[in-house]
Order: structure tokens, then C-alpha cells, then sequence
């Protein structure tokens, strides 16, 4: 096309030059009184020559209007070699922090599989100018991952000892895996079939793999790190090479640097106390042959802890000045006194979950409440609690400031109303609600309930209705009742794994609490007709009669299960159905 353009420019241009010359040159015989054989032939041809000139003109223009339109999408267009360095930067943060790391995880939030990530390492790859501006941004190579006991991790340690000179002094966030090791599964088979016995080699609980030692990347005794993650499918044991990890790692972090310490691991295999060797606290801890000065200065730098093994007694100053707390199944009995004391060396906790029941209630109903200004989420997902004790015990000791509060709980212990009347819940989950009238009566303004009907006693909406609503045998029934507004106002309402939810409830309940949205997931929908009561399992008709509550602009029905674990051998997760909620 250039070739085309170029070659007709060529033309234009000699045919435009000669043109020019013969009418300069018809100008001068006119004016000059020169010799013309034709006056009136002259003067017919120069109309029609103007005339003819105009429309040249007009052609002139549409080309040159042709070829700024043509010129200014072409350099909309550039190459991508052309960005300057620093916008090719921030698109390589972009594609980096786009994609997960290493670890693939399931809907339960635990490790999976291990997949090698595609950024930042094929940037490098594209062309040399990539691979300068890549290699000379610190930030794209702060995230490193040694995955134990797998075959990616000869590749990854090769990897790891890259990045962390990539990365220059920027802090590190260190990610440790063990994806689930088959020879660990071999052994523990082994045992269980009688085929190890004790005195042979790989019986004794701290047998080493001695090849397991491929996280020793860093090249300085001192080094800027501010995160510690690790996800562990423990088989049947901790194994001793999670505790050289750890000294490795805890005996080289900068303190001051350190801000988050994360250990995810199996919730079934007892995990012992970690625990420096100058000072043991319990008579099975796991010692760190790390200095205890070293230990203190690293854990009081730490502002988020998750944890569920691998982690310091409950004593530890790990547990002071903390911004987020998660605590997860697996961890050994935490007593009521300990947790108030973790609660009380943290006044600025902004996030605080726990999934373990307490040990060793507290009898003292003279108490001196914890006043946490900053909390903003709130989570007591306590479900193997005999006593149903825990979550009425925890929220005794806790008041907050005014800031919109998220809270999770199983069930609702009488305990919660006085909770939410000290504090501004703005978005509330209940897994198998009970009642919840005086409950409701405290938050007069949710941004979101959800209220989970999964392994719950009943499916109906009785928990947020009122008693006159029932009947003695507990059947709904309108009559003669009419509906007064709540001073509760539910901007949005989710039911979830109702099995049969009434329609004449579904309506009362969006009448009485002004919901504006409403979500149903997994349940049938029972309504009357001519024929009698039915229960319809017919995705159009249910969606058809709710879009008959007219009060409530929003209305969404899904009939498939909510997106949940809920396997044999997958434990579910106890917070999935809330994170889900949060992203609908």
C-alpha cells in the first residue's frame, strides 16, 4: 500500500508541475498581448478549466482528509517497544499481581495443587529490551516460592536464589509449600501395614528426608523479609524439616521488617507449641534453636497472624500490638484468659476470626470488658462447641468504636443482642440462625444478613419473623394479621440451603424489614394455588412468583447449591459462604 501511495505521488506531482507551467505561461501570452489564434476557443476553454480546477481542488481535499484520518489511527497503534520504560513497568506489575502464585487452592481456601506461575519469569523472555526493563524492576521479583518435597522445587530453588537477588533490598515475601509428599503417604502405609517396624530406618517420627533442604536461598545472614507463608497438607506428622525451615528463616529476618506470619496446615494432625530452646514453655513443644532476643524482636514487629500449627504458645509476644488475628481449626486449646490477654495486647485490632472452641471458661461474671476502636470484622465460626459456651463467652468481653462491623456466628446465643447493642453490626452471617428478633432490634440498619440454613433444625423464616405469625403446630399463616414495619431496615437479604421456603413469608419478610435485595440459593419454593399448597421445584415458576413481590426491586433465585465445600474427604470451609456473599 505504501508502495501504491508513493508511486502515485510520483505522478500527481508530474502531471501537477507541467499543469502549473502551461497555465503560468497562458497567463503571460493574455497579459502580455501575445499571439492567440482562437479568442472566443480561449475563453470557453479557461471556464472550463476553473471550473475543472475547483473540483480538483475538492478531490485534493478529500485526499488530504483521507490521509490525516488514515495517519491518526495509525499512530494510535504503537509498537509496545516504543512505550517508554516506566509505563512498561506498570504493566508488568499489573500481569504479575494478576495471577496466583504457586499454590492453587480450593474453594476451601487450602492448598491443592502447585502450578508454575507464568509471571514475571516469561517477561524476561519476550525480547532483550523486556527482559532489561524486567530485570532492573526489584518489585517484580519480590514474591518467591519453594514448593518441599515436590518435583518443581530443583527449578524453583534455582528460581528463588534469582529472585531474591532481583530483588535487591526490597522485603520479601517468603511462600513455602508441601503440596502433599507420596513417599510421606509410603511411609505412614508402610506403618500402618506393619512393613516399617520400630528400630528400622524411616520408622522413628523425626526420621529427615535428607534431600529436603532446598530453601536455603538467601545469600546474606540478614535479610529484609515481610511476610512468612506457608501451606503444609500434613499427612500424619510435622516433620522435622518444617522446624529447620523455620530457624532458617526466623534466624535471618530483619526485625522491624516482618509484619505478617501466615501457617495454613492440616487442622487433623496435632500441632505442637513452636517454641525458643533457651525458654520451653509446654512439656511437648517444638524448640527453635533461635536466639530468644531474635524471636522477640521478629514476633513484636508482627501485625497479621493466621494460623492453625506451626505457631508460638499463647503467651508469646507474637500476640501484641496485632491489626488481623485469625486463628483457624487445628490449633491446641486456647483458654478464655488467654484469648482475653491476646484481645487486651492488641487495642488496635482491626480483624479478628476464630474457629476453635474455648478451654477453661472464665467463671467471674464481674468482667472488665476489652475495647477494640478499630474492629471491623468480627467472626466466632465455632462449630464443634458441646457447651455452645465459646461464642457467648468471647463477645462478652469485646465493645467496639462506631465503625460498621461485620460479624459471623453460628447460631445466635442470647449473648449476641447485648453484643450488637455496644457495637455497629452493618453486615451480619449466621449459620444455622436461631432467633433473632431481639437481635434485629439492636441493628437497625443491615447492609447485608445471610442467614444459612445448612445442618440448621428448620427451613423457615421464623427466626426473623414474629411468633403471631405461626400457628400451635408452627404452620404460617396470614389471616387476619396485618404486617407493621420493623424499625430494622435489610438492604439485602440472602437465604441459603432452605430446603422449602413459603412464599407468604418470603413476601411478609420483605415487606416488614424494606428489603431491597434479595438472593435464594438452593431451595424450593412453596405457594398457594386453586388446587391447594404446593411445593415447586420449577426454576421459571419460582422465579415468575417471586417477581410477584413487588416491594423488593432485586430478586434472585438460583437453584443450585451455594457455592460450598461439601465433600468426604474435603473439610468444608467455614468462612467460604461469607467471602462468596462479600463478591455477590
Amino acid at each position: 500500500m505504501s508502495h501504491e501511495l508513493s508511486s502515485a505521488k510520483e505522478q500527481l506531482c508530474s502531471a501537477l508541475n507541467r499543469y502549473a507551467r502551461v497555465c503560468s505561461s497562458t497567463r503571460d501570452a493574455c497579459l502580455n498581448g501575445g499571439q492567440i489564434n482562437s479568442i472566443s476557443e480561449l475563453c470557453t476553454n479557461l471556464v472550463k478549466e476553473a471550473n475543472d480546477i475547483t473540483s480538483y481542488i475538492q478531490q485534493l481535499e478529500g485526499a488530504l482528509t483521507a490521509v490525516q484520518a488514515a495517519r491518526n489511527s495509525i499512530s494510535k497503534i504503537s509498537p509496545i517497544s516504543n512505550l517508554p520504560a516506566e509505563i512498561l513497568t506498570c504493566i508488568f506489575k499489573l500481569a504479575a499481581s494478576g495471577q496466583p502464585c504457586l499454590v492453587q487452592r480450593g474453594y476451601s481456601g487450602k492448598i491443592s495443587n502447585i502450578k508454575y506461575p507464568l509471571y514475571p519469569d516469561s517477561l524476561a523472555h519476550v525480547c532483550s529490551f523486556w527482559r532489561r526493563v524486567a530485570t532492573n524492576t526489584p518489585n517484580l521479583w519480590t514474591h518467591i516460592d519453594v514448593a518441599l518435597d515436590h518435583s518443581l522445587n530443583p527449578g524453583l530453588f534455582a528460581r528463588a536464589k534469582v529472585y531474591a537477588t532481583r530483588a535487591g533490598q526490597l522485603p520479601l515475601e517468603i511462600h513455602i509449600s508441601d503440596p502433599g509428599s507420596e513417599r510421606e503417604k509410603a511411609r505412614a502405609s508402610a506403618i500402618r501395614e506393619g512393613k516399617l517396624k520400630p528400630g528400622q530406618p524411616g520408622y522413628d517420627p523425626s526420621h529427615v528426608w535428607h534431600d529436603l533442604h532446598d530453601f536455603q536461598f538467601l545469600a546474606s545472614d540478614s535479610v529484609n523479609i515481610k511476610t512468612l507463608e506457608m501451606d503444609l497438607n500434613v499427612h500424619n506428622r510435622y516433620r522435622e524439616t518444617y522446624y529447620t525451615m523455620l530457624e532458617y528463616f526466623f534466624d535471618r529476618c530483619k526485625p522491624g521488617v516482618l509484619t505478617k506470619y501466615i501457617a495454613r496446615c492440616s487442622p487433623w494432625v496435632y500441632s505442637p507449641f513452636i517454641e525458643p530452646a533457651e525458654t520451653p514453655h509446654s512439656d511437648d513443644g517444638a524448640l527453635l534453636a533461635v536466639p530468644i532476643r531474635q524471636l522477640d524482636e521478629l514476633w513484636l514487629g508482627i501485625s497479621s497472624i493466621r494460623i492453625n500449627g506451626l505457631f508460638p504458645h499463647w503467651g508469646s509476644k507474637i500476640y501484641h500490638k496485632l491489626v488481623e488475628l485469625y486463628i483457624d481449626e487445628g490449633v491446641p486449646n486456647i483458654n478464655e484468659s488467654e484469648l482475653v490477654n491476646i484481645l487486651r495486647a492488641s487495642p488496635k485490632l482491626q480483624v479478628f476470626h476464630i474457629q476453635v472452641a474455648l478451654d477453661e471458661l472464665v467463671e467471674d461474671e464481674s468482667i472488665t470488658r476489652v475495647h477494640l476502636e478499630d474492629l471491623r470484622e468480627l467472626s466466632l465460626m465455632i462449630r464443634d462447641d458441646p457447651e455452645a459456651e465459646s461464642i457467648p463467652n468471647i463477645l462478652r468481653w469485646i465493645t467496639t468504636g462506631s465503625k460498621p462491623l461485620q460479624l459471623s456466628l453460628v447460631d445466635t446465643p442470647r449473648e449476641v443482642a447485648d453484643f450488637c447493642s455496644r457495637a455497629n453490626v452493618a453486615r451480619l452471617f449466621i449459620w444455622c440462625p436461631g432467633r433473632l428478633a431481639s437481635l434485629l432490634n439492636q441493628c437497625r440498619r443491615l447492609e447485608t444478613l445471610v442467614l444459612n440454613a445448612r445442618d440448621a433444625g428448620t427451613n423457615d423464616l421464623s427466626s426473623i419473623l414474629d411468633d403471631d405469625f405461626y400457628d400451635s403446630d408452627g404452620e404460617f399463616g396470614l389471616a387476619s394479621k396485618s404486617i407493621s414495619p420493623s424499625t430494622t431496615r435489610i438492604d439485602t437479604l440472602y437465604l441459603l440451603w432452605h430446603s422449602v421456603i413459603t412464599f407468604e413469608e418470603v413476601k411478609v419478610a420483605v415487606e416488614k424489614y424494606s428489603i431491597q435485595r434479595l438472593l435464594i440459593y438452593y431451595g424450593r419454593l412453596s405457594y398457594q394455588t386453586d388446587a391447594g399448597s404446593i411445593i415447586s421445584e420449577n426454576t421459571r415458576n419460582i422465579r415468575a412468583k417471586l417477581s410477584t413481590i413487588t416491594a423488593c426491586p432485586n430478586i434472585e433465585y438460583h437453584p443450585d447449591g451455594y457455592p460450598e465445600s461439601w465433600t468426604e474427604d474435603e473439610p468444608y470451609d467455614a468462612d467460604g459462604w461469607i467471602r462468596e456473599s462479600l463478591r455477590s
